[in-house]
């Protein structure tokens, strides 16, 4: 059985022999194989490269594209900055005075930016990789999107004091959501997950998520499915065990779950509906953790997720400066 069979048994809900491992690896990739993350995110077959090289030297089951959170509003005609061996630096923040979208319609995201770079190294992935593992797209959702857009502050300002605003606002980056997906959907990536850190329970109250954000979520999967992304997924961070059960609804396939999440608390709240990933901590298991501690924390995993439908990975994103040995421990040990 392949690495791409294993996870896609996982969504159908097939019993297979061990659980698909699926690391949300971006970053802490390019130290170890000896590249500048500047060059990661502004280049191509650098990226295909070192994420290619990542499954074939780890062995995982699938891997995961990203640009970060800069991307969508660098697409919409936000300065940026790229340092040499960090993430990209969002210069400025369109809407901050000004929550009008108008102005911003006329552009067309998908063909600006980085996005059409992004298109050919996920290509080369698929090419390269794409019968043998599961690629998975990273794309932000509304809210997230908004935040860059409009900066964190406003946007929170905006959604007590100006809701019509911020509702168009989230209407429009649901809109560029769609038309990059639209635009990347012929690659033939099963998998597309969208960002959305700031629906966190430690972000935005429930009631906020539900009343501004849900919607659009429900709305988006659909549509998403509708294009013919095979499986659709929501990365949310921190505590949501409030809001898993309106996660579920939303039709989404997978949902990733941080360690703040028990595996206990996922498999009540979500009662078999949908697939979940995680909930490894990537600072203290994988950054910091030992290869032992992180042998032992995923056996403990492998044992409290058994016969349940999960993904296991880390919660977020592995940070650069993890060891490999680290990462060689989760993989082997589900293997074993």
């Amino acid at each position: 059985m392949t690495g791409r069979e294993r996870v896609e048994a996982a969504f159908d809900g097939q019993t297979v022999s061990r659980p698909p491992t699926l690391p949300i690896l971006h970053s802490g990739l390019c130290p170890i194989f000896d590249t500048l993350f500047g060059r990661f995110l502004s280049n191509a077959e650098t990226m295909a490269d070192v994420v290619m090289a990542g499954a074939t030297r780890f062995g995982y089951d699938g891997v995961q594209l990203s640009l970060g959170v800069t991307a969508e509003p660098e697409a919409l005609g936000a300065r940026t900055s790229q340092p040499e061996d960090a993430a990209t630096i969002l210069e400025e923040h369109l809407l901050a005075d000004d929550l009008d979208v108008s102005p911003l319609s006329a552009q067309a995201p998908a063909r600006n930016g980085r996005f059409p770079m992004f298109a050919e190294a996920l290509s080369q992935v698929m090419e390269g990789i794409g019968e043998t593992h599961y690629v998975l797209t990273t794309l932000r959702g509304p809210l997230l999107m908004a935040s860059q857009l409009c900066g964190v502050e406003p946007l929170l300002i905006g959604l007590i004091d100006a809701p019509k605003q911020v509702t168009d606002v989230l209407d429009f980056t649901t809109e560029v959501a769609l038309e990059i997906a639209r635009a990347l959907a012929p690659i033939g990536a099963p998998g597309v997950l969208l960002g959305e850190a700031t629906c966190s329970p430690n972000f935005i109250s429930p009631t906020f998520y539900r009343d501004f954000v849900l919607p659009r979520h429900t709305h988006l999967v659909g549509e998403l499915k509708a294009m013919g992304w095979r499986h659709v997924g929501l990365h949310i961070c921190g505590g949501i065990q409030p809001i898993i059960e309106d996660i579920v609804n939303t039709g989404v396939d997978f949902f990733d779950v941080d360690h703040q999440v028990t595996v206990e608390e996922g498999n009540a709240l979500t009662q078999g509906r949908a697939v979940m990933r995680g909930n490894l901590d990537p600072s203290s298991d994988f950054r910091f953790g030992s290869p032992a501690d992180m042998a032992a924390k995923t056996r403990s995993l492998l044992t409290k997720t058994s016969g349940s439908p999960w993904i296991l990975s880390s919660g977020c994103d592995i940070p650069p400066g993890t060891p490999p040995e680290t990462i060689d421990a989760f993989v082997q040990t589900v293997c074993e």
